[in-house]
């Protein structure tokens, strides 16, 4: 029973430390945010901090980690819509982020940050775009060959425009939230699908 309590606290104590990294990194960035203030905002001592995450570091790939795998949960497509579904499901994240503008300016910050080679995460953003690129390239090429995506698309350029036009949108929704984030991607959406309607309907 004692062993139980103590991962439990452990695990809250986790989840603090990710709760309060994630709130200061979205509104100072990862370099002015300290270990200090992120034990402080958690209620715990820095030493407390430290037995969870060896550094600041540690605490930034967690915040990151934590956040992709609810990305990954809500864009990855329907079982029933496989190929063309996963344009479905980054749409389905585009408004989810819309109720979660601390998870986005969290998102926008670093990744604006993590340009510079010499950030933390700079390495991780880096993989994360060649995985999610390569992710929906393989879906789109999925749907290419199923018929629901035109032929002379290339998929892993329109994979790279997809991705762009959902960070892009959500940097302007952050400096002004009347730009309609879900109506903006679901046009796109809608341009991808006629297009390929369009090359199905020409095809004698």
């Amino acid at each position: 029973m004692a062993d139980g309590i103590t991962r439990n606290r452990g695990e809250e104590s986790k989840e603090a430390i990710l709760a309060a990294a994630r709130q200061l990194f979205a509104k100072r960035g990862y370099r002015g945010t300290s270990l200090a203030s992120i034990a402080e905002a958690a209620g715990l001592s820095q030493p407390g901090l430290l037995h969870h995450y060896p550094s600041k570091n540690a605490v930034l790939l967690a915040v990151l980690a934590s956040r992709d795998a609810e990305d990954w949960r809500l864009s990855t497509p329907q079982p029933e819509a496989p190929g063309i579904g996963i344009i479905d499901g980054m749409a389905s994240l585009v408004a989810h982020n819309e109720s979660e503008p601390q998870v986005v300016a969290l998102y926008s910050m670093l990744l604006g940050e993590a340009v510079a080679g010499d950030h933390p995460a700079h390495d991780y953003y880096v993989q994360r775009f060649e995985h999610i690129r390569g992710r929906i390239t393989e879906n789109l090429r999925e749907a290419q060959t199923a018929g629901n995506l035109a032929p002379g698309i290339d998929p892993e350029a329109l994979a790279n425009v997809l991705i762009a036009v959902q960070d892009g949108l959500q940097f302007q929704w952050l400096l002004d939230q009347s730009v309609d984030m879900r109506a903006c991607f679901a046009t796109l959406v809608e341009i991808i699908r006629v297009a390929g309607t369009a090359r199905r309907t020409a095809v004698p």
